[in-house]
Formats: C-alpha cells, structure tokens, sequence
C-alpha cells in the first residue's frame, strides 16, 4: 500500500493572509476544522457504535425474525472476552502514592511536600469513591469497545459568604463521540481539542449571556453518534430536555481555549490558557487502541478480530439449525393408520391390531411401511461444525490473547499453590502491556490534577484540606507548601504514581512490609550492643536506620519521628558534652573513641557494600531460578498437553470404534431377526396351506366313503 502525499507550496505571506481576523472569519473556520475532524473519523465512528451494539447483542429490527432464517444467531464471546479484561485491568478506586523522585534521607522538605500532597489525593478520592470509580470504569469500557478512552481536569473555584473561598479540581469523563481533534501522528502534534458540552438555555444564559444564549441551537439528544445511527435510532433512548452542543477548543497554537457552537456567526467565547499548564492540554493522551504513525486514530480492538466472530456465528447458526432438525421424522404407508397410533396410543406392554395381517406381512411388515429420515448424516455433520467452531473459538483466543490469560487458571485439584502462582504471573503477559497503558493514563490524569493544585490552590487551602497542621512534620511545612507553589522545582522532586489499578496484590504488600520489619530488627539487633557499649555512636546509627528506610515505598510516614530521634540524640550529647570538661585522659579517649568511629564507619560502609553485592547476586541466582522454573514448567505442560492430546484421541478413535461395531451388529441382529420372523411367517403359511390341503383330501374320502355306503345301501334294497 502507497501513501501518496500531494505537496502544495504556499508562500508565508499568503498563510498570513488566510488567517481569520473577523469573528465572522474565525467562527467559520473552526467551523471547517470541527467539519473536517468529523469526516476524518468519520469511518471509525460508524464502526465503534456497530462494536457497541455487539457488544450489547443487539440485531437490527430489519433482521430480527422467528427463528433463524431471517438473520444470524451470536455466540457473544465479544461480550465474554471485554468483562474478563475489564474484571482483570480495573479492581478499585486506585490509592495515590506521591513520593520523592530520589529518595533522599535529608531532603525533609520534599517528603513532606510529597505526603502532603498524596493526602490531598486521596482524601478528594475518598471523599468522591463513586465519581472515580465510574471515570475510570468508563474510560476502560470505551477503549476495549470503541477503542478511544478520555478524561479530563477542571479547575472550580467559589466565594463563600464569609470570605473564604472553596476550591476544587474534578475530573470529568467525555464520551468517545463528544471528543475531536486536529490532524496529528500522535498526541504531541495534535494542534488542538475540542471537548462537546450540552447545555440548557438556563446554562448558556449563565454561562454566555442571554444575548448570546440565543444563538444557539437547542435539540433532543440521541445516543447514536452518527448520522446514520441517529436516523434509525429508538426514540425512547432520546432525552427530554433540549440542549446545545457548545464545543470547548483548546487550541494549542496561540494557547487559547474558544467555545464555540456550530451553527453560530461568532465564537461564544475566548479565554488565554486558564490553568497554565506544563502540557496546556488538560487532558493526557487518549487512551487509544493501536495507535499507530500513520494518523492519530483508534483502531478497536475487536476490528483486528472481527472476521472471527463473524464466522464463529455463521457456524453457530447451521449448529443451531441441524440441532432443530435432529428428531424422530420420517413417512408412512397413508393405508397402514396402525403405524401412526404406534406414537399416539402406544404404551409399555401395549400392541396394537393390525387389519388384513398376510397383506401388512407382504409389504414387509413395518419395515415396508415406515422409512426414516437419515438422522445419522445429519448427526455427523453437526459434529463436524462443532468441531469446526471450537477450532475458530481456540484461534480466536489465540488472536485476542485470552488464551494466555485462559493458561493462568487452575487445571485440576492435584495442582500446588506454587504452580498456580508462575502460572498466574506468566499467563498475562501479553495483557500485562495494557495493564501499563491503563496505569500510566491514571498516573498522568492524577498528575495533571495534582498540577492544577499546585498552580491554582491557595496555602491555606492546602494545608486544611491535607490536614497536615497536626502531623509529626508541621515545622516543615511552610517550605513543604512554597516547594508545591513552585511547579518547576517540585516536578523535579516530587513524582505522582498511582498503585496499580487492576486488583490489589495484598500478598505483595504485606511481604514488602514483613521484609521491612525483619530488616529493622535485624539492625537493632546488632546496633543495641553497640549503643550499650558507646552511647556516642546513638545518632550515627540512627542515621544510617534513616537512610535506610528511605529506600521502603511508605515510609515517610515515619521518616519525621526518626528525625526527631536524631535531633533529640545529638542535642542530648551535646548537652552531655558541655557539662563536663574533659580531661586531657578524656580527650585522648574521645580522640581515640572518634577513630574507633571513623573506623567503624569504614567497617559498617565495607558491610554495605558486601551486603549490596550480595544482594544482586542472590537477585541474579533468583531471576535466574526463576527463568529455569519457567522454562521448565512450559515444557512440563507442554509435555502434559501432548499426552493428554493424545489420550484423548485414543479415546476418541475408541468410542468410534466401539460406536461403528455396536451400529453393525445392531443392524445385523435386525436383519437376522426380521429373517427369522419372515420365515417362521412362510413356515407357518406352509403349514396351514397342508392343513388345509389335507383336511380337503380327507373330507373327499369322506364323501366318497358315505356316497359308496349310500350306494350299497340303495342296491340292497
């Protein structure tokens, strides 16, 4: 496939003069740019809203007929595959973990900065459970269906009676067909968004003014995106209300943000960039299905897989037609009307009389008077189509990746917890990458919100809604507080991450903590004697625990006590220090006391690094270990599916066997019983024809014998 990209040079002064200076001239060209936009994903829109109603299992009314003739019966794997990702990718509410880019033992006024500012977070997430748990819900549903998931922040700020202000910075979910674009290969060429509102008259009259609230066109909403969608919509999914459709542009070129509503002369409304930010978009990048570099453009998922389904419903639909017409049918003699009362009247134990017996016995009995429909051709054809469509269901897991999801569940009650484990941890790989990809734009979105706290939030603010006055750090926090007023140096040391957003690992957790413990107590352990022996060495010691704990995710929650254990332990040497002069003896003590410190700084620094080095090797021998468990339990398992493959088709091929065998010698017992009959049937119609032969010869002896007797008896007389 070429690309073929037509060139038209324009000279800059001729750029210069196209660009709109009237309102009537820049209401028209967004006009043209929204206009534009639209016909560019115009194709994909058409396709998202068709994914949706598959997803939903909904049929055209146009198709919807009795029985399958009239349309296609869905087997809704569709539907299946998405609730697994989304149970997988989405469990809770994600906790907000803000901490310092480099952990830093002595750098107090960036962790209390960071705890600050994660109380903030997640005191607003707390507080608002239900508006976040469904942003995120919908924005994952939009990108497995539609393959576009938005989200974006807000800055809200209002005077209350008494003079204080209220501030606020929500986070506001936007449908896939209410978000547009400028032409771009990715997100950072993008020269604009556009972000559609509906609004009532009451709401643009606030909003703009009654003069301009008048121009706006006021309709019925639909849930159709699209024209052709709405055209042949249900009008029972339509609003009520009539609204406008304003569109918020936030135009990147000249860091503007202009509402504008199509249709109207004028531009509503122009403001400069209102929140400022690093990025000036105040959303981050879309949560986009396969972008690629050609065009800025989602391609969903299900679209990669679509020829699948499709055929997977095909198969199912002759599935469900050959299982109708699997059932005891067939045709009889119209004379023979005993054959029919065999299935009206007849019961266990039962027979049934049938008129003129030597005529029914010459057509061959029941077997002349009935014939079957062939019921087993149509039994092996629908196997055949089973198999076929579990082939297609096994590609299709292959092509969408649910087979290795499907592979990390448990195959029988004999399997270890170890084996389910690696199982679990090596199944989800390829689902692993969109488990980043929905982190991460729940990491930027908190970024961005945390951004707007930072530039528009007053200290006071601040301070009441993190309630950080009471904490162990509140000398800190003034500075803590001008450091997040400064976004250019907080960002530099101050890095939002939320905790994964899929389902939270508590086993991870309390092993991470369990690890921090059994560390601590290993170190007081040995630092105990120490401090018995030389109380000098009391605040050393309890630096290097500091530095320690810097390194543990959550700890600087009780980073501030063991600063003031430090302070307090260096004041009260100190002061021990001033209240006695030491002898010259005592001098020489503390001078040798000091190398013995020194000496043993070197020592505990030798045990560090020994420790360090240690600890990558163990690291390497488990990683390692772990690529030879894995290597080692795939080929196990793959050694486990060949067998089992293989017992399986000996199986197979022996119920077929034994099947066929039992078919032929049913069939052979009935011919070989239907001759038996047939001739006992002749036997005895030879034998009546005898009786009866010889019962006529005797009754002519008979007659002769009287007839002669009669005579004798005449010629006597």
């Amino acid at each position: 496939m070429s690309i073929n990209v037509v060139k038209a040079e324009v000279s800059a002064e001729a750029i210069e003069q196209d660009k709109p200076k009237t309102p009537t001239e820049k209401a028209a060209h967004w006009d043209t740019q929204l206009e534009a936009a639209k016909k560019r994903i115009a194709k994909w829109a058409k396709k998202a809203e068709r994914i949706n109603k598959r997803y939903l299992a909904e049929k055209d009314r146009a198709n919807q007929t009795t029985g399958y003739a009239g349309g296609t019966a869905q087997l809704n794997l569709f539907y299946a595959n998405v609730s697994t990702l989304e149970s997988m990718l989405y469990g809770s509410v994600p906790k907000i973990d803000v901490s310092r880019k480099y952990a830093d033992a002595a750098d107090d006024v960036s962790r209390v900065a960071a705890e600050t500012m994660q109380r903030l977070l997640n005191t607003d997430m707390d507080d608002n459970f239900q508006d976040y748990d469904s942003i995120l819900r919908s924005v994952l549903q939009d990108r497995l269906l539609a393959g576009l998931g938005v989200a974006r922040v807000r800055y809200d700020v209002e005077s209350n009676d008494d003079g204080s202000i209220t501030e606020e910075a929500p986070i506001d979910y936007y449908f896939w067909g209410d978000v547009l674009w400028g032409w771009g290969r990715n997100f950072a060429e993008l020269p604009w968004i556009a972000f559609r509102n509906y609004l009532t008259l009451e709401e643009a009259q606030k909003r703009f003014g009654k003069k301009k609230a008048k121009l706006l066109k006021y309709t019925v909403r639909t849930v159709s995106v699209t024209d052709e969608g709405a055209s042949s919509g249900d009008r029972d999914s339509n609003s009520e209300d009539k609204q406008a459709q304003v569109w918020e542009i936030w135009d990147k070129q000249d860091k503007k943000v202009k509402w504008y509503s199509e249709g109207c002369d004028r531009l509503l409304d122009c403001k400069a960039d209102p929140l400022k930010l690093s990025k000036f978009f105040p959303c981050p990048p879309f949560f986009l299905a396969n972008p690629t570099t050609t065009l800025y453009i989602p391609t969903p998922d299900y679209q990669l897989s679509e020829d699948l389904y499709n055929e997977i419903d095909v198969l199912q639909t002759r599935i469900n037609l050959l299982t109708d017409a699997v059932k005891a049918v067939g045709v009889y003699d119209a004379g023979n009307e005993g054959v029919q009362r065999m299935f009206d009247e007849g019961t266990d134990n039962t027979l049934i009389p049938v008129d003129s017996w030597a005529a029914f016995a010459e057509k061959g009995g029941l077997q002349g008077a009935v014939d079957w429909m062939p019921i087993m051709d149509i039994v092996n054809a629908l196997d055949k189509l089973v198999q076929m469509r579990d082939q297609n269901i096994s590609l299709l897991q292959q092509v969408s990746g649910m087979a290795d999801v499907m592979r990390g569940s448990l195959d029988n009650q004999y399997e270890g917890v170890g084996q389910s484990e690696i199982k679990a941890k090596f199944g989800s790989v390829r689902v692993q990458a969109l488990q980043d990809q929905f982190a991460r734009f729940a990491s930027d979105l908190m970024k961005l919100k945390a951004e707007v706290i930072a530039l528009h939030f007053s200290p006071e603010n601040i301070v009441a809604q993190s309630n950080m006055r009471h904490s162990v750090d509140a000398e800190i926090l003034p500075a803590a507080i001008q450091l997040i007023k400064k976004p250019d140096i907080a960002k530099l040391s101050v890095v939002i991450r939320p905790e994964s957003v899929a389902m939270v690992d508590f086993a991870q957790m309390q092993a991470e903590r369990v690890g921090f413990i059994n560390a601590l107590s290993t170190f007081m352990q040995s630092a105990a004697p120490l401090i018995e022996a030389k109380p000098e060495a009391e605040p050393f010691l309890l630096k290097m625990l500091q530095w320690g704990m810097a390194g543990f995710k959550g700890a600087q929650e009780i980073e501030g006590t063991i600063d003031q254990a430090i302070e307090a332990s260096e004041k009260a040497a100190k002061e021990k220090a001033a209240s006695k002069e030491p002898s010259p003896e005592e001098k020489a003590a503390q001078m040798e006391q000091q190398k013995e410190q020194a000496k043993l700084q070197g020592e505990m620094q030798k045990i560090q690094a020994k420790s360090q080095a240690d600890m990558q090797t163990r690291q390497q021998d488990m990683q390692a270990d772990m690529q030879t468990a894995q290597a080692e339990h795939q080929a196990k398992m793959a050694e486990i599916n060949a067998s089992l493959q293989a017992k399986l088709a000996e199986i197979d091929a022996k119920l077929k066997s034994d099947l066929a065998l039992e078919q032929v010698q049913s069939r052979i017992n009935v011919e070989q019983h239907a001759r038996t009959v047939q001739n006992e049937m002749v036997k005895d119609r030879q034998q009546a024809e005898l009786d009866i032969r010889s019962n006529i010869a005797n009754a002519k002896i008979e007659i002769e014998k009287s007839a002669r007797t009669a005579k004798n008896d005449t010629e006597s007389e």
